[in-house]
């Protein structure tokens, strides 16, 4: 093993400075996994005496564990074991999670350097599905597995085909790719058909859904259109959006965010809610901020038989199976001061689950000092760019111009001040002007909001809120006040264009600790609406989850008594678990119940997925109720994974009222090859994520281009898209559906291909995917040769005899140069030398101490199209001793 000496990280920690060391070193690791080695190379830093880190992203990719870490960020997502528990650590903000675990860095726990993230063994523990013992003076991490890891459920598959033992992965570097957006790209895209026929509806039914995105003037376009039951198309979305998390949109705006087309515009603190419209929005805000005393909207593609769950920090919070014009929308989500880690969980109807993380920091809504802050939007409310005659339901405000203006200023490090404009149309009556001011601050570790508006019918309103963090328990409390038929359409519970008096929220979140130190997330939400007609609305949501051996259990109870003469208090009940017994197995069930006005069950579903071989998924579900008819459901459905589609298959029967359905579902891709300039049909995905075309070849000149006459390297197998892709005989390779997060990897394996005498690119590709952008990558494997030389030393009688620990190097033409040390016999083999002349020459330092020199020059010649070398000997004289 190796321990040498390198340059000082630079750790991510803002002000501590007690991570910095002059004595750090780099430890080269064995690494054991259940007494299997997997690496015999992991670079481990060292930083003092005391101190050890472990990269995180070269342990995981060795360990096949499903993270993505983005050193540029200091952040990483990711969900490990069998049940796909969350991970996830931002080192800027000093935390981390472990499912419903929240751990507080420490300086010294964690950093980046040469583009990885580096933790200690004590933390690494925490998050990962493993036991680690490190021995520093052996220079060994050993590894013990909580539970089956896929790197070792893929070791016996391989043993079992191969019928061989196989060891584990072997640390490769990582090839970075630039993928810009680029000025204009051919469209991607995602496809789904439905043939049905339903008791319940239409005898014959058919849909489709298209979804396109492409690069178009440095920014994403994305594109929607979806039919009706009967096939005519009903719905259709366009978008042309651009993000930049350091600003620079719109010139001297530095925008971070801008979109133009069927986009939402932003909300004020009192009035307008975010609506959607055709029009043109932008933001200088930081991307992923908001305010505590903001409630998020969080929206995002919903395709057809998919269903998402929510959860914020680790408690569920919504589920969506019905998409609302193609998208899945939960509005007024409510967040903590702080970290809030965002987790959009969709399940397919082939038995696929994807998770997405956002991480969204929520302060007191300030600007720094002398820095403004602008959020802009305008358009048509509840109108897109292109609509189609009688589809579109009629909307409060529908087809009116709207508009908001919001601007804050930062006076000082503790107080911001705020200005709002806007159109908005909360009721049919005609739209309304609003102005708006306001300040945001922090006094005593505490936020505080204050708002004041007035319209253009004479309304007015006010608002104040505080949040901080006391006891450990993280609260907000907000009170409004409105006069004169104000209608705060942003208001949560308030937002339906009755005129308020008054409305008060408090949110509560903290963790409950249990004896085996777990701890159970809580979060409650209580709040009143005070109308102008004396009446008034109550209303609280109380939310837990918790772990239970490999299940997310998650219970949440919400309370209402709404407004009216027959007002009464109403308390539901749900209890929801996921459950993964296995890589293979996905088990969900659901429980609802009535409390108030009497206590009832009122419904129970239970969903189960198995992956049956490598290419299908088979599910059962059934789902019973209780009130009113009592109808029992069962659903049954078979999903074929296809080389270049989805197809689903799906039935279901209700009784007793004999209703049933049949449904034959179609999911594919048309992906753009810019390699073949054609269009290639793969599984669905390449118009949600990112791609990349791929071509491999032999490098002949050496200048990483495919030039006429260099041969393609065929076979080789591309893992990280929606299937495995193999290069073909033109050494070509398209993979799809990469996701969209903040990195894509591939990696690539050379296990069926011959490749002798080549020096083989990095194995594992990663870059920014671009929704829809097809990354293209050039794999030149250029000839290497080899050369074996003999430093001799001639004797008196003439006899050569070998030379040990003569150091030497082979100099080629441009400079390139291979050093290496003799063998006991004299031996010095030279590898990965690219094709030319290399000339021999001894280490100046040693040869001048020992008065040694060559008693002629020596060349060795690699072939164009490298091998090996012809042999040479080199022989050596000492001063004083020429023959």
């Amino acid at each position: 093993m190796l321990m040498i000496a390198t340059a000082q990280p630079t750790p991510l920690w803002a002000d501590s400075g007690e991570l910095a060391a002059d004595d750090t070193q780099l430890l080269l690791l064995e690494v054991v996994l259940d007494r299997a080695p997997l690496s015999d190379a992991l670079p481990a830093l060292q930083v003092g005496d005391d101190i050890v880190l472990i990269p995180v992203g070269a342990l995981t990719r060795l360990l096949d564990l499903d993270v993505q870490v983005s050193p540029a960020d200091g952040r990483l997502t990711g969900q490990v074991g069998q049940a796909r528990q969350s991970i996830f650590l931002d080192i800027a903000l000093g935390e981390a999670r472990a499912g419903t675990a929240r751990i507080i860095l420490k300086p010294g726990d964690a950093l980046e350097d040469s583009g990885d993230i580096y933790l200690t063994v004590s933390l690494m523990e925490r998050l990962l599905p493993v036991r680690m013992t490190l021995d520093v003076s052996e220079l060994t991490l050993n590894l013990e597995a909580r539970e089956k890891l896929p790197v070792q459920m893929r070791a016996e598959r391989m043993a079992q085909g191969n019928n061989i033992a196989r060891s584990g992965a072997v640390l490769e570097p990582v090839l970075s790719v630039a993928a810009p957006a680029g000025m204009l790209s051919f469209p991607a895209f995602d496809v789904t058909t439905d043939l049905g026929s339903d008791t319940r509806g239409q005898p014959f039914q058919r849909r489709f859904d298209v979804r396109a995105s492409a690069a178009f003037l440095n920014a994403g376009f994305q594109g929607y259109l979806a039919s009706d039951d009967r096939g005519k198309p009903a719905l259709a979305r366009l978008l042309l959006e651009r993000r930049e998390p350091k600003g620079g949109l719109l010139g001297p705006l530095q925008a971070t965010s801008a979109s133009l087309g069927d986009t939402f515009l932003p909300a004020l603190a009192l009035g307008p809610r975010s609506v959607a419209a055709r029009g043109f929005a932008f933001s200088t805000r930081p991307l992923e901020q908001a305010s505590i005393f903001e409630h998020v909207d969080i929206r995002g593609e919903l395709p057809r038989g998919h269903d998402v769950q929510i959860y914020v920090n680790d408690i569920l919070s919504g589920a969506q199976s019905t998409a609302v014009e193609g998208r899945y929308e939960f509005d007024d989500v409510p967040l903590v001061r702080g970290l809030n880690v965002i987790r959009i969980v969709d399940y397919g109807p082939n038995g696929s689950r994807t998770e997405t993380t956002r991480v969204i920091s929520v302060g007191s809504g300030q600007a720094a000092p002398g820095e403004m802050i602008i959020d802009f939007g305008i358009g048509e409310q509840g109108k897109t760019l292109v609509g189609f005659e009688g589809t579109q339901e009629p909307s409060v405000g529908a087809g009116r111009l709207v508009g908001t203006l919001n601007v804050l200023y930062g006076f000082s490090e503790s107080w911001t001040g705020a200005v709002g404009l806007a159109r908005y149309s909360p009721t049919q009556d005609a739209a309304r002007f609003l102005l708006s001011a306001g300040v945001r601050g922090s006094v005593f570790g505490l936020a505080v909001q204050g708002d004041a508006a007035r319209d253009s019918l004479s309304g007015y309103a006010a608002a104040v809120g505080i949040a901080g963090k006391p006891f450990g328990i993280a609260s907000t409390i907000r009170r409004a006040e409105f006069r004169n038929g104000f209608v705060d359409d942003a208001a949560p519970h308030g937002g339906d264009g009755r005129a308020l008096r008054s409305g008060t929220e408090a949110t509560f979140d903290f963790g409950l600790k249990t004896g085996n130190r777990s701890i159970i997330p809580v979060a409650l939400r209580i709040g009143q609406d005070a109308y102008v007609d004396g009446q008034s609305a109550v209303y609280g949501t109380l939310s837990m989850s918790l772990p239970i051996a490999r299940a997310l259990v998650s219970a949440s109870w919400d309370y209402n008594r709404m407004p009216g003469p027959a007002a009464q208090n109403r308390l539901t009940g749900n209890v929801s678990a996921s459950f993964n017994p296995g890589y293979d197995w996905q088990v969900r069930g659901g429980f609802d119940y009535d409390v108030q006005p009497s206590l009832q069950a009122r419904s129970f579903n239970l969903a189960v997925d198995r992956s049956v071989g490598e290419g299908s998924s088979l599910r059962l579900a059934a789902g019973q109720s209780f009130v009113t008819t009592w109808d029992t459901t069962a659903e049954a459905g078979l999903s074929v994974r296809l080389p270049i589609a989805d197809l689903t298959f799906s039935a279901d029967y209700s009784r007793p009222r004999g209703d049933w359905s049949v449904g034959i579902q179609l999911s594919f891709s048309l992906a753009p090859n810019p390699l073949s300039r054609r269009y290639a049909v793969r599984r669905s995905g390449a118009a949600s994520g990112g791609n990349l075309a791929f071509e491999s070849f032999f490098d002949s000149d050496g200048n990483g281009r495919r030039d006429p006459g260099e041969l393609p390297v065929s076979g080789l197998k591309l893992k990280g898209g929606t299937r495995e892709e193999v290069t073909d005989a033109n050494g070509r390779a398209l993979v799809t559906g990469l996701g969209y997060g903040p990195s894509a990897r591939v990696t690539i394996g050379l296990d069926d291909v011959d490749l002798p005498y080549v020096a083989v690119p990095p194995q594992i590709v990663e870059f920014g995917p671009v929704r829809g952008k097809v990354a293209v990558l050039a794999y030149p494997f250029k000839p290497v040769g080899e050369a074996l030389v003999h430093i001799v030393l001639r004797q008196p009688t003439g006899k050569l005899v070998g030379l040990s620990s003569v150091r030497a190097a082979l100099v080629g033409e441009d400079g390139t140069r291979k050093e290496a040390v003799s063998e006991f016999d004299g031996s010095i083999y030279f590898e990965s030398l690219p094709p030319g002349t290399y000339d021999l020459q001894l280490d100046r330092e040693q040869a001048g101490r020992l008065g040694m020199a060559m008693a002629a020059p020596v060349s060795v010649i690699i072939p164009e199209a490298g091998g090996m070398a012809q042999d040479a000997n080199a022989t050596v004289i000492f001063e004083g001793t020429r023959h």
